[in-house]
C-alpha cells in the first residue's frame, strides 16, 4: 500500500509539475511568509481576510525607515 502511495505521488508531481520560473516561485514563497508574519490577520470560514490597520501602519513606517536611502530628496 505504502509504496503504491509512493508510486502514485511520484506520477502525480510529474504530471502537475510547476513549470513557473524560479524567480517567480521565490517572490511567492516571500509573499506566504510575509502573510504568514502578520500578527493580527484572521480569516473568516467564508474566506474574507481582516487585520487591524494599526499593524500595517507600524509595518509601513518600518518599511520607509528600513529603504529610505533608495530615496533621492529632490
Amino acid at each position: 500500500m505504502r509504496m503504491m502511495l509512493k508510486f502514485l505521488s511520484r506520477i502525480w508531481n510529474t504530471i502537475s509539475a510547476d513549470r513557473r520560473p524560479e524567480w517567480e516561485k521565490q517572490r511567492e514563497r516571500e509573499f506566504i511568509e510575509a502573510v504568514n508574519s502578520l500578527k493580527t490577520l484572521k480569516v473568516t470560514p467564508g474566506g474574507r481576510m481582516s487585520i487591524d490597520p494599526e499593524e500595517i501602519r507600524e509595518q509601513v513606517l518600518e518599511a520607509r525607515e528600513r529603504l529610505k536611502h533608495f530615496v533621492r530628496k529632490p
